[in-house]
């Protein structure tokens, strides 16, 4: 009988919060001893033996062994939060993401991870996008959570936001992944969006429930965000965009790697258009994904007209029994182009206008 105190859950999570050794590390060691029981059992001239493990980790590993306080500390705040952990001999541990090179050995989890998350692509962009921008992305959010794909993105501001929003819109399933604890959302201003993601999805994180979203977390992360994914769509993205770290990731991984073309005036543009030169799979709707990944949609659900606002209601009695352009639209309504080009897009996500070529635009019968 295994008189060691710490359960196997404990163990991984002790493991977990060694501050510093990295997930690649972690996994060298789980794969030297195969099994994370073992591991624990192992003795110093065993641990010495294993790569990268010099007398300063060895150490740290031996310490983290003996007290178990870091562990119970955060499983009094899993518990608390109402939040679930997945380690990596989980049977519910994502398939796709346990292939990796260095997968997280712990997963936090607020809400819950699904089968159907198997069919997953990421959408990533940045913080600052254009309108053009957080237009493609809940756009794309909402057509593919519409056929059944699981969104994935990191909660950022801009790009991130608006395709987990667009997924929601959609009634799908979204995955936020952070570069924090749970425990922390960030940025806090997307708490109440990290609420309902987790109630149509999950929010997830490998960082202890505590964590800051330190600068280096963010690269740590967006090989999580590909790895979930079976590919990864840039929708907006500078030159040295943080974005483009997680189109290196995928294709490190074996993922697909797709963009959307931007305007080439604008700097949010340079990061995308560089990837669709290296050969990156343009996007200019849906299909172009599901094409690529071979992914055979639901079938499109009966989705009623809603509601609309009253500047909603404004902007549709511009539209005439034949098509209108923007700019008609513009001079008739009075509003400001962002302002029509936005509600466009909700109308559209509603059901009451299709965008035609030339950014004309008709009423849905």
């Amino acid at each position: 009988m295994d008189q060691n105190p710490f359960t196997r859950q404990k163990q991984w999570v002790q493991l977990n919060g060694l501050t510093g050794f990295g997930p690649l590390r972690l996994q060298r060691l789980i794969q030297a001893f195969g099994d994370v029981s073992r591991l624990w059992a192992a003795d110093l001239r065993q641990l010495q033996q294993v790569e990268g493990m010099n007398p300063h980790w060895v150490e740290r590993l031996i310490e983290a062994r003996q007290n178990g306080a870091f562990a119970d500390e955060e499983l009094a705040l899993v518990k608390k939060a109402k939040a679930g952990l997945i380690t990596l001999d989980d049977a519910a541990y994502p398939p796709a993401l346990k292939k990796i090179i260095d997968p997280p050995t712990v997963l936090y989890v607020q809400g819950s991870l699904d089968e159907a998350d198997s069919l997953a692509v990421a959408i990533v962009g940045c913080r600052h996008p254009s309108l053009y921008g957080l237009e493609c992305a809940e756009r794309l959010g909402y057509d593919l959570a519409l056929r059944g794909i699981t969104v994935v993105s990191g909660l950022a501001r801009g790009i991130d936001a608006a395709a987990h929003r667009g997924a929601l819109k959609a009634k799908g399933r979204t995955i936020a992944v952070l570069g924090s604890g749970i425990g922390r959302i960030y940025p806090p201003e997307h708490e109440s969006l990290a609420d309902e993601i987790s109630k149509h999805g999950a929010v997830v994180s490998e960082f202890p429930m505590k964590t800051a979203p330190l600068p280096q977390h963010f690269p740590q992360r967006n090989r999580i965000i590909s790895g979930l994914s079976l590919g990864v769509v840039v929708v907006e993205a500078a030159g040295r965009s943080g974005s483009l770290i997680t189109a290196d990731a995928a294709l490190e991984q074996g993922r697909e790697v797709f963009a959307v073309p931007g305007q080439v005036t604008q700097s949010t543009s340079v990061g995308t258009n560089a990837l669709l030169k290296q050969g990156a799979r343009m996007v200019t709707s849906v299909e172009d994904i599901l094409d690529e990944l071979r992914l055979v949609p639901q079938s499109l659900p009966a989705v009623e007209k809603k509601d609309l606002t009253q500047m909603e209601q404004q902007i549709l009695d511009c539209i005439q029994a034949k098509s209108c352009n923007m700019d008609a639209i513009v001079q008739q309504s009075g509003f400001a182009c962002s302002e029509v080009s936005a509600t466009l897009l909700q109308l559209e996500l509603k059901r009451w206008v299709r965008q035609l070529p030339g950014k004309r635009f008709e009423k849905c019968n």
